[in-house]
């Protein structure tokens, strides 16, 4: 079905093909010039001492996870309410992922339920923000010390996002950030991890590298995998993160076009935004009654639609974990009623009316 209104298209354009153009001509296509941009570009914008590159956000987990040392038998808190790669990455680990659920107007971890969950077995705390607003780190720090944790935060949609003055993933132990296809600033796939714990980022330069520093030598001090990026996809990062002004400056008044256009609409509420951290829309999220209507209706008006997180505990894949379905009630909650809405920067003043009045028609019916 060709869409009227699709939920998502990357914002690239010449300021990309040049870069890439240049990666080709030079013929340097693996880590290199461009990759040592991207990353020195990530470190002043997050005010992060170190950072390496990693092939996605799931494997940037999984780093940061193997850098702090959890293993199998630990347990580490996540969130209910994420996309399913924040508990996979434990999994894989060997660790067991233990479930908490989020506040049902941020979206983000519930900090009163984590120290109820806390066990001799828990090493870590996950928080994740979601959806381009900062999970409540105050709280979840003064956990993490009292109970001597470490804290690795999932800032997958977390670019250009702070808590308090400080960027997400610097607030923690160890942070990630994802480039996926979907992100504010994009290369396609691709991640970074952040630190401010020089060992930490010794550690993970090992891991990343086949167990060596540096690439170039035959000589492996440690056990380490490929987690290696390509200039070319560098090449793209680094136009995107100079476009981030923009890029932010658009989906915020495409935001704020929908606020406009849909403020008498009683039948729906937008997510709340907290006064401890900014907000870079990573779509337009809105709870909605008779949502599963609303999106055949939406859809059957070309407009493509895309729910809510499916709750981990209710995951296929987790069932070994004995997780009731009614277990966490606001995650539940999210799924039945949450529905995301397209905020792209390319996306056209009449898509986003064209939105909205469907929205209206359908209550209106």
């Amino acid at each position: 079905m060709k869409y009227k209104v699709p939920q998502l298209i990357p914002f690239v354009g010449e300021e990309e093909l040049e870069n890439l153009k240049h990666v080709i001509e030079k013929k340097w296509l693996t880590e290199g010039p461009f990759s040592q941009e991207f990353l020195q570009l990530i470190k002043e914008k997050t005010d992060s001492k170190y950072a390496v590159l990693a092939n996605n956000g799931t494997l940037a987990l999984f780093l940061a996870l193997k850098a702090l040392g959890i293993k199998e038998g630990d347990e580490v808190i996540v969130p209910n309410f994420t996309f399913i790669a924040s508990a996979t990455s434990i999994y894989f680990i060997g660790a067991k992922p233990v479930f908490v659920d989020v506040d049902k107007q941020t979206l983000n971890i519930d900090v009163t339920q984590i120290e109820k969950l806390i066990t001799s077995k828990t090493k870590a705390i996950m928080p994740v923000h979601v959806y381009g607003q900062a999970a409540d780190m105050d709280p979840i720090i003064a956990i993490a010390k009292k109970y001597h944790l470490k804290v690795i935060e999932d800032a997958a949609q977390g670019y250009g996002v702070y808590y308090k003055g400080k960027h997400t993933g610097t607030i923690g132990d160890v942070g990630t950030i994802s480039f996926f296809a979907d992100k504010t600033v994009t290369m396609g796939e691709g991640a970074v991890v952040l630190t401010n714990n020089e060992k930490i980022y010794e550690t993970l330069k090992l891991l990343r590298n086949q167990g060596r520093p540096n690439s170039g030598t035959f000589i492996h001090p440690a056990f380490g995998m490929n987690f290696r990026l390509t200039d070319m996809q560098c090449a793209v990062g680094v136009a995107q993160l100079k476009k981030f002004e923009l890029i932010n400056q658009i989906k915020q008044r495409n935001f704020n076009l929908y606020l406009e256009l849909l403020k008498n609409v009683k039948e729906i509420s937008f997510v709340e935004i907290q006064d401890y951290t900014n907000f870079i829309p990573f779509r337009v999220n809105i709870i909605a009654q008779e949502k599963s209507k609303l999106i055949d209706y939406l859809e059957n008006h070309g407009i493509q639609t895309r729910g809510f997180f499916y709750p981990l505990h209710r995951q296929p894949c987790f069932s070994y974990l004995d997780y009731k379905e009614t277990d966490f009630p606001n995650s539940n909650y999210l799924y039945n009623n949450g529905l995301s809405l397209p905020i792209f920067p390319d996306l056209t003043k009449e898509q986003i009316e064209l939105v909205c009045n469907t929205i209206i028609n359908f209550y209106n019916k």
